[in-house]
């Protein structure tokens, strides 16, 4: 099995180095959450696809290129273009997942009323990634072909106190999306919400701060464990 995203060279090459020399917001960390559900969010967290860097973009249309007919015999609805440009706000603007129309309200019970009905274009009717899907038929890393936003979410790397690299989770204080008409989007979706008989999100989180710490050369659960134990 290839290791994770096997197919953004470049992007594993910046990661790691920003990961070697990354802080842990530990509080954030220790928020309480609940494992993702894919049957009770139906994939909120994909309405509007995601954002791409230059490189994700051109992987993505070339996997798209090459298996298209195996996208869509998983069930994906391909568009001619799967990545196309984007602006939200002042907040993002790029390359960018395409997206459809979703009924998901109807799918999902709580589905945040700020949220648009749509999906990114990769989110398959059972809420799991055909990108994903796809790595794990070929018996590859399930993240191989898969953006760093999407499997990293709801963490994030932020800029943090003297302009280091910060792993963070944010909550509905700190969610940068939040705005007067918009009321978040890390802290309302499922595994992004505190939930107040859940783990540790690092725990609940513990493959994606491990594959991190992989990928940058840490063990960063260790790192945390002692911190939180000494705690």
């Amino acid at each position: 099995m290839s290791h994770a995203i096997a197919a953004f060279p470049e992007s594993r090459e910046t990661l790691a180095d920003t990961v070697s020399g990354m802080s842990l917001d530990i509080a954030a960390l220790s928020r309480p959450l609940r494992r993702c559900n894919l049957t009770a969010c139906g994939g909120t967290c994909c309405h509007d696809g995601v954002y791409l860097s230059s490189e994700e973009a051109r992987v993505v249309r070339d996997v798209v290129g090459e298996k298209r007919v195996g996208l869509e015999a998983l069930g994906a609805e391909l568009p001619k273009q799967v990545v196309v440009y984007g602006k939200w706000r002042d907040a993002a603007s790029g390359p960018k997942t395409a997206t459809k129309p979703a009924s998901m309200r109807a799918k999902v019970v709580d589905y945040p009323e700020h949220f648009p009905e749509t999906s990114c274009v990769f989110l398959l009717d059972d809420a799991r990634c055909a990108l994903q899907v796809m790595a794990t038929k070929e018996d590859k890393h399930p993240w191989s072909y898969k953006p760093l936003t999407c499997w990293l979410h709801p963490l994030s790397i932020t800029s943090g106190p003297n302009h280091k690299p910060l792993l963070t989770l944010y909550s509905d204080v700190t969610d940068p999306q939040r705005y007067p008409d918009y009321d978040g989007f890390v802290c309302r979706t499922h595994c992004g919400r505190s939930q107040e008989a859940g783990e540790p999100a690092w725990q609940v989180l513990r493959w994606e701060i491990e594959t991190l710490g992989e990928i940058g050369g840490r063990d960063l659960i260790a790192e945390i464990e002692a911190v939180t134990v000494r705690k």
